[in-house]
This record gives C-alpha cells, sequence and structure tokens, in this order.
C-alpha cells in the first residue's frame, strides 16, 4: 500500500475535492493540517468518517489546534509544526509527502526536511499565487527557493509557473498543467443549466478585497452602469466586510437588488447554481492562478471577465470566450461588462467555446485520468527539465 502524507488545508474545500478522488483508491493518506483553522471542512470529515474505501486520518492532537500552531508558529518561523510533521514522517514513513500549496504547506515541509536523512518522495502543488505573487518579495523568494530545493515533483494549473518555477532554480520533473482542485460534473450542469447565457439577470462578482484581492474595483465599475442593469440582480461570494458594506451602499443608492455572502455563508454547490444562472462573472485581483471561479465560469455559461494578473490567457480567448482586464483599468473594465450586458451574441458564444474547454479540460472524468495516476511513482506523462 502506497502511504501518502498530505499537508494541506483542512477547512479548504479544494482540499477536500482533492482528496474525494481517491476515495476508492488503495492508498493510506495521513492528513496534516497546514491552515490556521477552526474546523475541517465537512467534505473532509465525511472522509475520515470511514465511509469510503479510502483510509485517511489526522494525527492526534492536530485536529482542533490549527489556529493555535499558526498564532505560535508565526513567532516561530513554522518551527512548531514543522518539528511535529518530522516527527510524523519518522514515524508514518510515507513513500510521498504531497504539500498542497506554497506559503503554508511548502514552508511547514521545508523545516520538517532539512533534518531528514532519507527523505520521501516529494510532491509540490502550487495554487493561484504561489510564485507568481510571493517571488517578488526577499523574504518569500528565499523560502521559495529552499522549498524547490526540496521538492522531487512539481504540479500546477498554468504553463506560467512552470517557467517561473525554473527561473527560480527547479530542476527536477513537473506535470502538464491541469486543474488541480477536481474536475466537474459537465453533463449534468449542462442538463442543469436550461438559460442560456443572453437571458440571465444575475453578475457575479468574487469580492476578496484583502491581500491581492480587488472585488471593490467590480463594484466600482458597476456603479457606473446602474442606467442599464434594470432587472438585474448583483451576487457578491467571498465577500470580507469591506464588500459587504460597499454591497449595501450600492443597494442602497441604486436600489439594486444586491445580495453579499462572505466566505463559507454560501455551500460550495449553491454557488455552481449561481454561476449556471449568472451572466457575467467579473473576478478582479493583483494575483491569481487559472482561478477556480474562472473555472466555475466556464462550466457554468457565464461570461468571464477576469484580470491579466491570472493565466486567465490560457484558458480564455480574450473578446471572444471572455475579456481579459488589468487590475486598475477602470475604464477598460466598466467597458468590459457594458460590452456583457449588450451584447448578447457575445455571450451566447463565449457559452458554447467555453462549454467546449469545459467538456476536453475540466470535465470530472478526464481530470480524474490524470489524477489517478497523481501518486504514480513512475509516470511517463511528465515535463522534464531541459536546461
Amino acid at each position: 500500500m502506497t502511504k501518502i502524507l498530505i499537508v494541506a488545508m483542512a477547512d479548504s474545500v479544494h482540499t477536500a475535492r482533492w482528496l474525494e478522488q481517491f476515495e476508492d483508491s488503495d492508498y493510506e493518506f495521513v492528513l496534516f493540517p497546514s491552515s490556521p483553522h477552526r474546523r475541517i471542512h465537512p467534505k473532509i470529515v465525511r472522509l475520515l468518517s470511514k465511509a469510503s474505501k479510502m483510509d485517511i486520518s489526522i494525527p492526534r492532537g492536530l485536529r482542533n489546534t490549527g489556529l493555535l500552531l499558526a498564532a505560535i508558529d508565526k513567532l516561530m518561523a513554522n518551527r512548531v509544526r514543522g518539528i511535529w510533521l518530522r516527527r510524523i514522517v519518522r514515524n508514518f514513513e510515507p513513500n510521498i509527502l504531497h504539500a498542497v500549496e506554497t506559503q503554508g504547506a511548502g514552508y511547514i515541509a521545508s523545516v520538517a526536511l532539512t533534518k531528514i536523512v532519507v527523505k520521501p518522495f516529494v510532491i509540490l502543488t502550487l495554487w493561484g499565487s504561489d510564485l507568481f505573487w510571493f517571488r517578488n518579495f526577499k523574504r518569500h523568494r528565499a523560502l521559495i527557493c529552499r522549498c524547490l530545493k526540496l521538492v522531487d515533483r512539481l504540479s500546477m494549473e498554468c504553463e506560467r509557473d512552470i517557467e517561473i518555477a525554473r527561473e527560480l532554480g527547479y530542476s527536477g520533473d513537473v506535470f502538464p498543467p491541469f486543474p488541480v482542485t477536481g474536475g466537474y460534473e459537465i453533463a449534468s450542469i449542462q442538463n442543469n443549466a436550461k438559460k442560456v447565457t443572453s437571458t440571465r439577470k444575475i453578475i457575479l462578482v468574487k469580492g476578496h478585497t484583502r491581500f491581492v484581492g480587488r472585488g471593490i474595483k467590480a463594484l466600482d465599475a458597476i456603479t457606473e452602469l446602474v442606467d442599464q442593469l434594470d432587472g438585474y440582480e448583483i451576487v457578491v461570494y467571498s465577500a470580507d466586510p469591506k464588500a459587504k458594506r460597499f454591497a449595501r451602499k450600492l443597494a442602497q443608492s441604486s436600489g439594486l437588488l444586491v445580495n453579499a455572502y462572505g466566505r463559507g455563508e454560501i455551500a460550495h454547490h449553491e454557488l455552481l447554481k449561481i454561476f449556471e444562472n449568472a451572466r457575467i462573472y467579473i473576478g478582479i485581483s493583483l494575483s491569481d492562478g487559472i482561478s477556480v471561479s474562472l473555472q466555475e465560469a466556464i462550466v457554468g455559461g457565464a461570461f468571464p471577465i477576469q484580470t491579466d494578473t491570472s493565466c486567465a490567457n490560457e484558458w480564455i480567448i480574450d473578446g471572444k470566450s471572455g475579456f481579459i482586464v488589468e487590475p486598475d483599468d477602470h475604464l477598460g473594465l466598466v467597458i468590459a461588462i457594458q460590452t456583457a450586458i449588450e451584447n448578447d451574441e457575445l455571450v451566447d458564444t463565449a457559452a458554447r467555446i467555453n462549454f467546449e474547454v469545459a467538456l476536453n479540460r475540466l470535465d470530472r472524468s478526464v481530470v480524474l485520468s490524470i489524477s489517478k495516476k497523481f501518486y504514480d511513482l513512475d509516470n511517463e506523462n511528465l515535463i522534464t527539465n531541459q536546461g
């Protein structure tokens, strides 16, 4: 039996969706939580309940201590969790250590592995901004480079990140980019999405304003188009307090129907239904990867407007199957939204193009066929360093 020690955010739906792909496998997983969580994601709780064939557990003492340990490690440079993880590596003796996301899991794993004489095979999965954003900061750049030296295999969603990893000194194997959070039941979604995009009356906005998120820029652009939005509903999700306040003011000043949901206030399956009924999705940030939300827009038939600080150009054709905008180009964003409101043919054509993309690249069966070979150390479908 292959033994896998996975270091990942235990409160994340993306971690949960990744693990669900292996429910019928005979792998033995030990999950080491890397995030300052207050709860384990319900999907992971279900897996831990032994309701599936998968053998998965969380080490004793780690299930409810994520917030405390993360607070301590802010002062200890991840040494507390690093030492704990090192002990688990020695006791569990995994064949593979899989760190999911760099600034949490990757950094903790780096501390743990520095004093391991015979280390397991190490896989690092990159999420959104892991390299693209954090390489710009001296301290993080050093930590990233240290982490990459310990990695045997790298996975990510963007071609962009392969080049960045090589620039940072990584010389190991790379998985060809694929969705690292699992696939979607495309046929089921298509059957449920009865409304063509041009008849829909929802604009969906990703409401992050902290860190690299700039959701308010999307809402600010919408304020200039109020006269064209009669009958529309604005839905803001993953909204932090600042975005919620702005959403309330927008509703009061414009008379528009505006609903704002904080992180965790709307279930993932319910959010997918909104994507299936949205005309436009807007994601504005200073940095991102493919963006799971962009994937969900492609799947659900919503016309995507995404910033060029992601790798959206690897998934949509600017001006044809979506718009790619600059994060600080207010006028460009207003024009993009206005065009998507006015041009029925554009949004309907984009939906048809994106459905083919979803079918070929995001369908659960397609992603699962790749994921099933993920922990195969003899996998031949890899990109090797030619430099």
